[in-house]
């Protein structure tokens, strides 16, 4: 018990000082160096979600249009617009019919976490983990087969993670959000899968997804490392003035990365090693082994809320066919704490803050105008092994993908197709 008590004054001492750092938040510091491009998620300021209308040129190298999309080069910003922005709040009362005819069968793929193929990004918004394209039939990405996108089978070309959750449950807000995105190119769009994170006091270590946390750590780090070098190798104050902080102050060799960047002691020795049980060792056995992005402590469920809406950052473009999965994947607070810390708390290799996190620690776009949307359930499909036991319409008991364990859904829903409720 003392062990949590101390890990949740770690989360809250890294919120507070995240609000309370230099009387600036962190993206004041990004924005000193911003581009044309540029954006953050203060929502008072300059270039907050209230402004992204205004910005006038797309970054050059977009990632969201780098694939065949139906505007080809010619982006333009659409977050000015009153329809099918995402995210949105779902909830109880779906106004749209499911048409999903079977369970998302989704295929873990041959991708290793420690390997180039699953490249780490610590981005000004966002964690990511960015697949590499398939240049042959082997190695295989993750990939997803929907029935709805007349595609079959899909390979998978990011996860990002979000903090808190963009989209939102009857108004409920999530400590995170995991968003899979996969291209379909007959249809030009994207479709995307969203994972609700929920952190709790009492909920254990989610090892799936340690092995994630554990990798972006290796990036985190490293960027300090090369940041301290740089520290070191400054012989001129006009050297040093390219290492700027939040307040816009200088660091110099000897600095506190990770305390005095808040202007308080931090110690998150903690937080930044974790613990891992067996070594070191079997530690990089297990980033050496394929990650499975659907393993049951992530995916605990086959339904999910559905909509047609858009990207949730500048260009906002309306090219999404959003799943939000009805069951969220449980992470420990400690989890959270060290997703947090490497997003909002990065140092580039140039010793630049690159998080655009608002003052209340969180790069979420508010949700927008009420959409139509769907909620696939049991009275839709059951998972396939339930089927194929006791038919199409299931077991008295249910059970989920895999023959796991079935957890209820976050709400039930009054609603298409039957106008009545149902789990």
């Amino acid at each position: 018990m003392a062990g949590n008590v101390n890990f949740i004054l770690s989360l809250s001492l890294i919120t507070f000082l995240l609000l309370t750092s230099s009387g600036s938040t962190f993206s004041e510091a990004a924005s000193a160096n911003r581009d044309d491009g540029y954006f953050d998620y203060d929502l008072s300021g300059s270039y907050g979600p209230r402004k992204w209308k205004n910005i006038e040129k797309i970054k050059d190298g977009d990632y969201w249009h780098s694939f065949n999309l139906e505007n080809g080069l010619n982006v333009t910003n659409e977050c000015g617009s009153s329809t099918k922005q995402s995210p949105i709040d779902v909830c109880a009362e779906p106004t749209d019919t499911c048409t999903e005819t079977h369970e998302m069968r989704p295929k873990p793929g041959d991708y290793e976490m420690n390997s180039d193929l699953i490249a780490k990004q610590i981005l000004p918004n966002k964690l990511r983990l960015l697949m590499a394209r398939r240049t042959g039939d082997e190695p295989d990405p993750p990939q997803i087969d929907f029935s709805s996108t007349g595609q079959g089978i899909i390979d998978m070309t990011n996860i990002d993670f979000k903090f808190p959750s963009e989209h939102t449950v009857c108004g409920k807000v999530y400590d995170g959000e995991m968003q899979y995105f996969v291209y379909n190119s007959q249809r030009k769009r994207f479709l995307a899968v969203s994972f609700l994170l929920d952190a709790s006091e009492t909920n254990p270590k989610n090892e799936h997804l340690q092995e994630v946390i554990d990798a972006f750590m290796l990036v985190y780090k490293e960027d300090r490392r090369k940041c301290r070098r740089r520290q070191r190798e400054s012989t001129s104050n006009t050297a040093a003035s390219s290492f700027v902080s939040s307040g816009g102050r200088m660091l110099h060799e000897g600095d506190d990365i990770d305390g005095q960047y808040f202007g308080a002691p931090l110690n998150t020795t903690t937080i930044i090693e974790g613990k891992r049980e067996g070594g070191l060792r079997s530690h990089r056995r297990q980033l050496a082994s394929p990650w499975h992005p659907f393993h049951p402590d992530i995916q605990r469920s086959i339904h999910f809320w559905g909509y047609s809406g858009s990207i949730t950052e500048p260009p906002c473009t309306k090219f999404v066919d959003w799943k939000i999965m009805d069951v969220p994947t449980p992470i420990s607070l400690t989890q959270l704490a060290q997703f947090k810390l490497m997003l909002f708390t990065h140092v580039d290799e140039f010793c630049h803050r690159t998080s655009v996190h608002d003052s209340k620690g969180g790069v979420a776009r508010p949700t927008q105008d009420p959409l139509k949307y769907y909620k696939c359930t049991r009275e839709n499909y059951v998972s396939d092994e339930e089927s194929s036991i006791c038919g199409e319409n299931g077991c008295d008991t249910p059970f989920g993908a895999g023959l796991n364990r079935y957890y209820p859904p976050l709400v039930d829903v009054t609603g298409p197709p039957t106008m009545t409720p149902s789990n």
